[in-house]
């Protein structure tokens, strides 16, 4: 396996390196590998190649310097992805409906992401879009039925009316924003 110093570029076979976790699908017919790690690889585009990990569950391509993540996509599986410290500007993928019907924690903190999209995942339950300096929120956000911790750290928003339509949220974390208005809520 490459050492975290080496850049990787996704080829054909590369991706089956990176999984672990070898476990039995809900139907108990078949094995998967349920996690993929490609963690500090220097990793700057997912390829095509991605589709020989559509099954797995946890996905980490954080500490990367990715910029798109359509590729993910045809991954409708997931249930945790760590996007971290890459250099995503869209998060796309992630508002179009039945396309992760599971996934229910999603960090993208860290990024150069311009505005809060309006996420169609239904399972959503953690979300982490901290450092990114987000100050805009496109007008198709109307919040979250079911985040529970939301955490935006280091961006730049002003109130917190933006997130009073998230009934399951039990912790905010909203430290060095420019919040000045608390009313709203």
């Amino acid at each position: 396996m490459a050492d975290a110093e080496e850049k990787i570029v996704l080829k054909p076979g590369m991706c089956t390196a990176f999984l672990s976790n070898f476990e039995r699908t809900v139907d108990s017919e078949n094995f998967v590998f349920m996690d993929f790690n490609l963690q500090n690889r220097k990793v700057e585009s997912l390829a095509k190649t991605m589709d020989e990990c559509k099954e797995v569950r946890r996905c980490d391509l954080s500490l990367n310097n990715i910029v798109d993540v359509s590729m993910l996509k045809d991954m409708q599986q997931l249930i945790h992805v760590n996007l971290a410290k890459n250099k995503i500007k869209s998060l796309a993928v992630f508002c179009n409906d039945d396309m992760f019907p599971n996934l229910k924690w999603l960090d993208v903190s860290t990024n150069k992401i311009s505005e809060l999209p309006p996420f169609k995942l239904p399972k959503l339950e953690y979300l982490d879009i901290s450092g990114n300096k987000l100050e805009k929120i496109n007008e198709g956000w109307t919040g979250h039925p079911n985040v529970r911790v939301f955490k935006t750290v280091d961006n730049k928003f002003k109130s917190l009316s933006q997130f009073k339509a998230m009934p399951k949220l039990e912790t905010l974390y909203m430290a060095q924003n420019v919040v000045t208005v608390l009313g709203g809520w």
